[in-house]
């Protein structure tokens, strides 16, 4: 990972983190509180503010007017009685974003789940009901029975309603349907310490109650498995199909060999899934490419970049198109299908949407949604961190990649209401069709 420290005429030192996503263990780890000089909010307040307001490419993007809601944070986070209490208001306030690459640090106990890498349930709202959208595979929720289109009513005791007005009370008066739907998934998938004690609806209107483990559990085991696994699937008409998939290992240089190798040893295969529902924390430009690469005879563009600071800055805007290069061993495109979903992150993301660039099939629901290139800023002295995307992001054709949507779309990918495996069917039909 290549850093670059930059200087700037404010008093903040940014370090600016060229990659797609905070390494998953960043995502996953407790911070530690840390004790430093006494605390001016409003100092602190006022060079954060700055920085968000030059920095980050989402500002004015989320569907509401920023300048007044950020006033409206102000007034409450000068307030703060002490730094910890000011740095979870403003982690709290950047929930209206509705952006998982969005937030401040260092993080603890209290703070909810990083989305989407501890968390197993995705939450949507419907017509006034919070619905599950979709259950991570291997993970206490699907082994609960929860699955898509049940309805959770509370958590931990409280109303759905109740939770989504705490977590933005004194900042939104009327949360829109995104903004509900996040909170909720944040709610949902708990707090970094303890269980969750859910009470659900299901469809044929029966009740229950489950209680969960930590969605951080399974955060910690995906990252003591192999980077990768494959396995290969006899299907119809003695057609053999190798899956390929990754798991959460997209920051990780040695996935450029160890995919190299693992394709190597299926280019017998008759077709090849390329499984990224389990990279939730994203990567760098330099394994994705890698990845791409192999699946390509010439030069391609796959993703679009803007940097929306220079022109707020210098009135001279920045676009440039990332490219891949071809890289051996080659594999077919038109024999290779990609799996994307909820717990597809970042760069993950940006692999599904250069895949489809290149002409492969994709199958997918909408994805993580972690919005655009990552830097990481820090303030009082080190003691707060951001983490916070400052380039957008587009396919190739021009569509904002959280706007993405797979040439096979799902409503789930990883789970259907029967806990079967959607997004793999699907796959496997399209690459056994006559």
């Amino acid at each position: 990972m290549t850093i670059w420290l930059l200087k700037y005429p404010f008093t903040a030192v940014v370090a600016l983190f060229l990659c797609a996503c905070q390494p998953p263990q960043n995502a996953i780890e407790t911070a530690k509180q840390i004790d430093g000089p006494t605390f001016d909010a409003q100092d602190v307040w006022h060079d954060i503010r700055k920085d968000f307001d030059l920095f980050y490419s989402y500002r004015d993007l989320r569907g509401f007017d920023a300048d007044a809601y950020l006033g409206r944070v102000g007034d409450i986070v000068v307030n703060a009685e002490d730094r910890d209490a000011f740095r979870a208001a403003l982690h709290r306030a950047t929930f209206a974003f509705t952006d998982p690459h969005l937030g401040f640090g260092p993080r603890t106990d209290a703070d909810f789940n990083t989305i989407p890498t501890a968390a197993d349930v995705q939450v949507g709202y419907e017509n006034g009901r919070y619905v599950i959208l979709d259950v991570r595979a291997d993970s206490a929720a699907l082994s609960a029975g929860l699955r898509p289109g049940w309805e959770i009513l509370a958590i931990d005791g409280t109303a759905m309603d109740a939770h989504i007005e705490a977590i933005f009370d004194g900042l939104i008066d009327q949360p829109d349907t995104a903004q509900r739907a996040y909170a909720a998934t944040l709610a949902a998938n708990g707090r970094r310490a303890g269980e969750r004690h859910l009470d659900l609806r299901l469809p044929n209107g029966t009740e229950q109650t489950v209680t969960l483990a930590n969605p951080r559990t399974l955060a910690t085991a995906v990252m003591a498995r192999p980077m990768i696994e494959t396995r290969r699937i006899n299907a119809a008409d003695s057609t053999e199909i190798a899956v390929l998939r990754i798991n959460n290992r997209l920051g990780d240089n040695g996935l450029i060999t160890a995919f190299d190798e693992a394709l190597q040893a299926v280019l017998d295969a008759d077709g090849i899934i390329l499984d990224l529902r389990n990279t939730p924390s994203g990567g760098n430009s330099e394994v994705g490419r890698s990845i791409m690469g192999h699946f390509t005879d010439s030069v391609r563009p796959f993703q679009i970049h803007e940097v929306p600071s220079l022109e707020r800055e210098f009135t001279v805007p920045r676009r440039f198109i990332e490219q891949v290069f071809p890289r051996a061993p080659y594999f077919d495109p038109a024999k290779t299908v990609v799996l994307g979903g909820y717990w597809t992150g970042s760069m993950g993301e940006g692999i599904v949407i250069g895949m489809d660039a290149l002409g492969i099939k994709t199958v997918a629901s909408d994805m993580g949604d972690l919005l655009g290139g990552m830097s990481n800023f820090s303030f009082d002295q080190g003691r707060i961190t951001l983490s916070i995307p400052t380039e957008t992001l587009f396919h190739v054709d021009g569509t904002p990649r959280e706007d993405f949507t797979a040439s096979t779309a799902l409503t789930s990918a990883d789970s259907d209401a029967d806990g079967s495996d959607p997004a793999l069917a699907a796959a496997l039909a399209l690459l056994t069709a006559p």
